[in-house]
């Protein structure tokens, strides 16, 4: 595993807080942190755009204003929809084909809500990690959309028979 330093493009800046983080919550956190679908590794969630990396792609959900705008994004295959709000602060998406639906915050468990997406949004490149501010993040495969907390134990997964949150 590559932790972030000194040849990475990552600022230095958010190194030392993802340094003491990684102090403050254990090795295992920090661990499970860098698990970014053996790509690049991810910064940590900042205030600023999210963001998301994957070798050569280019990232979703970035650009100007893009922290004070919802981001519409989706799997490969469209049939998972899902929404980032900046105010609230929650990921919620849904498996069209079930109308099973899940929010997740910051803080506390997922939830199942109600939800319906007519807009796809971006499509998430398989296997691409996506990280919002404060802690929150998705990645996805062809058919599956994982959601959870960095941090915490909240989280959900959809997928066509075997959805579920914690």
């Amino acid at each position: 595993m590559r932790v972030p330093g000194r040849h990475s493009d990552v600022p230095r800046a958010a190194v030392r807080r993802w340094r003491r983080s990684a102090a403050a919550l254990g090795g295992t956190a920090a661990a499970c942190m860098l698990v970014v679908s053996g790509a690049a590794p991810v910064a940590p969630a900042s205030p600023a755009a999210p963001i998301a990396r994957a070798g050569g792609t280019r990232a979703i959900c970035s650009g100007p204003n893009s922290a004070k705008l919802p981001c519409h994004f989706s799997t490969p295959s469209g049939n998972i929809r899902c929404v980032w709000t900046p105010a609230p602060n929650n990921v919620a998406c849904v498996l069209r084909s079930t109308g099973r639906a899940y929010r997740l915050r910051p803080s506390g468990r997922a939830k199942a809500i109600r939800l319906r997406l007519a807009r796809r949004g971006q499509t998430l490149p398989g296997n691409q990690q996506i990280v919002f501010p404060q802690s929150l993040s998705c990645r996805d495969t062809k058919r599956t959309m994982i959601c959870n907390q960095d941090f915490a134990t909240g989280a959900f997964t959809l997928a066509r028979g075997h959805s579920h949150s914690s």
